[in-house]
């Protein structure tokens, strides 16, 4: 079986599919190029910077930070996939 198919024969195709099925299609492109945008989207180095700042500012305020279970119990609470 050969599975090389043209750019067009796979347009062919998605064009030939009842409507429903090519809005079902559309819609998990969407959400696919979205999540592709979140991942993608670059910090700046003032952003990473800043997180830094924040970060040495806490230490040396001498406010606590999370033992790793509690993170871990944050972390299961707000995702519970995890």
């Amino acid at each position: 079986m050969n599975a090389t198919v043209s750019v067009q024969e796979l347009w062919s195709q998605i064009l030939a599919l009842p409507a429903s099925d090519r809005h079902w299609l559309r819609n998990k492109l969407d959400v696919y190029e979205e999540e592709e945008e979140e991942r993608l989207a670059p910090y700046t180095m003032e952003e990473i910077n800043a997180w830094i700042d924040d970060f040495e500012a806490e230490l040396e305020a001498g406010e606590p930070g999370y033992t790793l279970e509690e993170f871990d119990t944050q972390m299961r609470k707000e995702h519970g996939w995890l």
